[in-house]
């Protein structure tokens, strides 16, 4: 350079400096003038060694900038490309410097430069972006205003030259090939054999996207703006076909909506709502595609089979037409018979049983107008799922390479080709599902609604941990998020049903982790995810038992903690649960649930004083009343806590007698159907002796049960064994033993029924229940008396069938032969002297054994207390007995008796 430029140059006036970057820009055209490069290059090289290079010298780095902005604006486009690669560096690296005013003149230079070059900028795009996204977070507003504008020309340049600009320093433009070609009689665009991440392009966008991968977690909301803005502009860019690299960026602006800054946040969400629009714009358009192609590939097929066949004569051709039309005919009317049948098959399939699960997922206990509103929300989603998987089949066709090869000659479509990877998109979006901000979890439940009815077949992998996730959202705070997860937790519902009939699958269905997943957030979750964990295992089980049966143990932990709770919903679902596992043919499994039921009653006083005795109610009315207490019959004998098999003898006893449940297994014993099953009740219930009388009461064996009570004076009876009498004496006033009470006018054929009533009167102390049963019995006695007409039948017994027979009386001698009375008892005055030597020897306290009506709190089932209108009396009438020396505790509960004060085995 002149020395007069030099000197003009270092000036420390802003005016003299640019009216020497003028002389120094007609200089550089005088070069190009005289065809003087090599002047001009030593001039860039002493503009950047001396001036833009100069470390701690402000004045000389603002000289050098101003020096190289004049330099490009006098190269011109045309030859400014080949000097970028010695003029960016010293520019760009003035960014970095610590003083402002060195900073806002590199923002001025680089403008200049950009504009100049316009295109031929774009081979340094990844520099000039880095540079430009640490500049918008500048603190100085100077700075800032700058960054700005030289922002906004680079967007300029990039949407208008990125896509199709390739460099005129590194390519003959004659040579370059193009991407589409014009028809000039249609004006139709045709694709041609051009790949976009061609070299020859000034601009790479995937040399681009890692650096936007590392700068899109940035933190300042300025940077975050920044970004956004960007993606933006190369969305919107034709042909650059950003959504191909949708997962390198989509975590991180997800991250955006958790900003502290509104505008981030508003900015970003619109992005996001962008993207996952052309995201089903995308899918909409290649599936589009693939039915236009199977059409034509059909056309085809039909055009070769039509040539293949041999010419005939005139007549015979007619004829085979004519033929051929009819065929046709038919088949186009048994296509849609066909196709109404189908559809009928899908709306009753859809409504059957195997959707049970499904329908019941919220229904139960709602008024009809929110039951229907939810199945025809259902119902909705059904179809839209049967939709999605047909259109996934047709992406997920044999015929792919068929297809491609008919595109030639096509019109193309911008984004026909894009491939997205939903892969990695769903691994972001459940990372995101995790996350606090209500924002960002409301995003990804949309984003993953989409996806399902795209590529439904992707999501399979992902269950185990999309369900750990989305479970937990069922019962948020927030009812938007809420309701989509609902959304989303049906339409997989729905998908594993119908697995089976999806032909693309990136993995099988594994359902052992599933199970696990679901098994272990139950005891950490609320009600509603506990029914949605339910709702899975049943599909599950249905799908694939062998998993379900092949977890046992955390099985039967999560139906029991289902029955523990007092949601009634959340019961029902567990009860319909345990119905499919303890299927007829399962036994080992019940037998294995009724374990490890009755090991946690023992563990926990509390559930088994309070919700024992409806749990168990609820077991017995899902499954056969005769099977459970016969199973847990044989776990009791097996028992040597006896303290425990009284109270739970007890809580059999109760539902025996009072549960409306059980009305068929009390018919049952009365007939005497099953004299084996008598039997293997009578030696477990042995251990409570009123429990036993309660069961000879209802199958009527009344000998029995008078000989039982004879035995039963040959042993000290506890104070437990006397409240429970008083209970019992109080259930004969209930609708169950009505046949007792009217069996009683017939004093001939019901002697040893009169015997029985007499023992428990006499084993009574004078008490409430004493004076109940002795003036029904002095009520019969007084009636008795009187003169009666021997050809009038006052009490005629109806058998099994209905009909009338005098013949069958209450003794029901034959029945009494089955059940082997003598042996019986005898094992009845077994087990009573077992116990009572375990009494003498460890000194059972009996306190510690509530009475009869501890489990009888049923205040989920109202019902109940219809069925025995005299149980709230029994507490009253306990206390009122003078003759024992104990005090007794008024309950909360009228259903319940509660003692107070050491009980000693000494009456």
């Amino acid at each position: 350079m002149d020395k007069s430029i030099i000197k003009g140059l270092n000036d420390k006036i802003y005016e003299k400096r640019k009216a020497t970057a003028l002389e120094l820009e007609n200089l550089v055209k005088k070069c190009i003038l005289d065809n003087d490069y090599e002047r001009i290059d030593k001039i860039i090289d002493e503009l950047c060694r001396d001036y833009a290079y100069a470390l701690h010298q402000p004045m000389a780095r603002n000289a050098g900038l101003m020096g190289l902005a004049a330099t490009s604006i006098a190269l011109g486009s045309t030859e400014v490309g080949q000097y970028l690669r010695k003029i960016l560096p010293p520019v760009l690296t003035c960014f970095g410097d610590q003083n402002d005013q060195v900073r806002f003149y590199a923002c001025e230079s680089l403008y200049n430069i950009a504009k100049i070059s316009r295109g031929e900028i774009l081979p340094y795009f990844n520099e000039i972006f880095d540079v430009l996204c640490k500049i918008t977070a500048d603190n100085e507003s100077s700075v800032k205003s700058a960054a700005e504008l030289l922002n906004r020309l680079i967007k300029d340049i990039v949407a208008e030259k990125a896509s199709n600009y390739r460099t005129i320093v590194n390519n003959d433009p004659s040579k370059t090939p193009v991407a589409t070609s014009l028809d000039p009689l249609t004006g139709n665009v045709y694709q041609e054999n051009y790949q976009q991440d061609n070299n020859d392009l000034a601009f790479s966008l995937p040399k681009f996207i890692p650096l936007l991968s590392e700068r899109i977690y940035a933190i300042n909301p300025d940077t975050r703006v920044f970004l956004v803005d960007w993606i933006r502009v190369l969305l919107n860019a034709p042909g650059l076909e950003l959504m191909s690299y949708l997962p390198s960026f989509l975590g991180g602006l997800f991250t955006f909506l958790g900003d502290s800054h509104n505008d981030v946040k508003i900015i970003t969400k619109e992005l996001l709502d962008s993207l996952l629009h052309e995201v089903n714009r995308i899918a909409k358009l290649q599936i589009e595609l693939k039915n236009k192609q199977k059409k034509k590939l059909e056309s085809l097929k039909d055009n070769l089979t039509q040539n293949v066949v041999p010419k005939k004569q005139d007549g015979s051709l007619i004829a085979e037409k004519k033929k051929s039309l009819l065929h046709a005919f038919n088949n186009l009317s048994s296509g849609n018979g066909n196709a109404n049948t189908s559809s009928n098959k899908f709306s009753n399939a859809s409504n059957g049983d195997g959707n049970s699960h499904i329908n019941n997922n919220e229904t139960d206990g709602l008024p009809v107008s929110l039951e229907q509103d939810q199945n025809d929300r259902l119902q909705s989603l059904r179809i839209e799922m049967e939709t999605a998987i047909q259109e996934n089949n047709i992406l997920s066709t044999e015929n792919h390479d068929k297809f491609i090869e008919t595109r030639n000659g096509d019109e193309y479509v911008p984004s026909q080709d894009i491939h997205l990877d939903f892969t990695d998109i769903l691994s972001i979006l459940i990372n995101n599902l995790a996350s606090s901000e209500v924002d960002i979890q409301i995003l990804a439940l949309q984003w993953l609604n989409s996806i399902l009815m795209i590529a439904p077949g992707d999501l399979i992998p992902f269950y185990t941990k999309i369900l750990s996730l989305l479970l937990k959202l069922l019962c948020d705070r927030d009812p938007e998020v809420s309701t989509i997860a609902r959304t989303v937790n049906d339409k997989l519902l729905i998908l594993c049903d119908r697995y089976d009939e999806l032909q693309q699958r990136s993995s099988p269905m594994v359902y052992g982790p599933i199970v696990n997943s679901l098994t272990l957030q139950f005891f950490d979750s609320k009600v509603e995810t506990k029914i949605a964990c339910l709702d899975w295992l049943s599909l599950i089980y249905q799908k694939s038992p062998d998993e379900i049966l092949a977890h046992n143990d955390t099985m039967f932990l999560t139906l029991l903690n289902s029955l523990s709770n007092k949601d009634s919903r959340l019961i029902e679902k567990a009860l319909s649960l345990l119905q499919k596992l303890c299927s007829e043919s399962n036994d080992s499994y019940l037998r294995k649930f009724l374990e490890d039921f009755l090991n946690i009653l023992r563990r926990d006083s509390a559930l088994l004083k309070t919700r024992a005795n409806y749990i168990m109610r609820k077991i017995c009315t899902s499954l056969s009343p005769e099977r459970i207490f016969k199973v847990i019959s044989l776990i009791l004998n097996t028992y040597e806590d006896t303290v425990f098999v009284r109270m739970m003898i007890q809580i059999l006893s109760t539902n025996l007698i009072t549960a409306p449940e059980m009305f068929s297994l009390r018919k049952k014993l009365r007939n005497g159907d099953d004299p084996l099953f008598f039997t293997l009740l009578f030696k477990t219930w042995c251990i409570n002796p009123v429990s036993v009388i309660g069961l000879a009461l209802i199958a009527e064996n009344y000998e029995l049960v008078y000989s039982v009570i004879q035995e039963m004076a040959n042993f000290e009876l506890s104070l437990n064994d006397l409240v429970q009498l008083d209970i019992l004496v109080q259930l004969f006033e209930s609708s169950v033993f009505t046949r007792m009470r009217l069996q009683l006018l017939e004093q001939q054929k019901s002697q040893y029924l009169y015997k029985c009533l007499y023992g428990i009167l006499m084993l009574l102390p004078q008490s409430k229940a004493f004076d109940i049963l002795n003036r029904r019995l002095n009520s019969i006695n007084l009636w008795t008396l009187q003169p009666s007409n021997n050809s009038t039948v006052l009490y005629r017994q109806r058998n099994v069938s209905g009909s009338v027979s005098d013949s069958d009386n209450s003794q029901r001698s034959v029945s009494q032969n089955k059940l082997k009375n003598q042996e019986l008892l005898d094992h009845f005055n077994r087990v009573m002297n077992r116990e009572q030597e375990v009494v003498e020897l460890r000194s059972v306290k009996d306190s510690e054994l509530p009475g009869l009506g501890s489990f009888m709190d049923v205040s989920e089932n109202r019902s109940f207390q219809s069925i025995n209108p005299l149980m709230s009396n029994a507490t009253n009438a306990i206390t009122e007995v003078h003759t024992l020396n104990h005090s007794f505790a008024e309950p909360d509960d009228t259903s319940s008796v509660v003692f107070r004060g050491k009980l000693t085995t000494d009456s």
